[in-house]
């Protein structure tokens, strides 16, 4: 990705001048926000007819249900068993499964979905969920 040296934008400064950032964004298509002299965000301009020249990777997501998020990730587990925590942290790092607001599965959802999925999951004690063979 090209980046001006124009749209290196210290992020304290949009408290006092916001509009610069977004004039700048509209000039060059993007602008990089610096904190502690060290690139932190970028803020593109949206271009639906070329969303793949900004180098950032606008893939779709998979669209997985989490049940499917946790046999995907068990099944490559050891013993096909996790943690219910580790298996929500792992699911939210590949990114196989969001809630609508964008955050992360909790271990109690996990936990939940797993009584909803007798014939697929196994709750087992210390909250490790296992997948059952099928």
């Amino acid at each position: 990705m090209d980046i001006r040296i124009d749209s290196l934008i210290p992020f304290d400064s949009l408290k006092t001048n916001i509009d610069h950032m977004f004039s700048v964004v509209d000039k060059n298509g993007k602008v990089v926000l610096l904190k502690d002299n060290k690139p932190a965000y970028i803020v593109l301009k949206y271009d639906e007819n070329n969303l793949t020249d900004t180098g950032i990777g606008m893939q779709e997501m998979p669209n997985y249900t989490l049940h499917e998020a946790m046999r995907i990730v068990l099944s490559e587990a050891e013993n096909k068993t996790m943690h219910a925590a580790e298996l929500a942290d792992e699911i939210y790092r590949r990114r196989l499964y969001l809630k609508k607001d964008g955050s992360k599965a909790e271990y109690t959802q996990i936990r939940a979905r797993c009584g909803h999925y007798p014939e697929m999951f196994e709750a087992l004690p210390g909250n490790y969920i296992k997948l059952k063979e099928v």
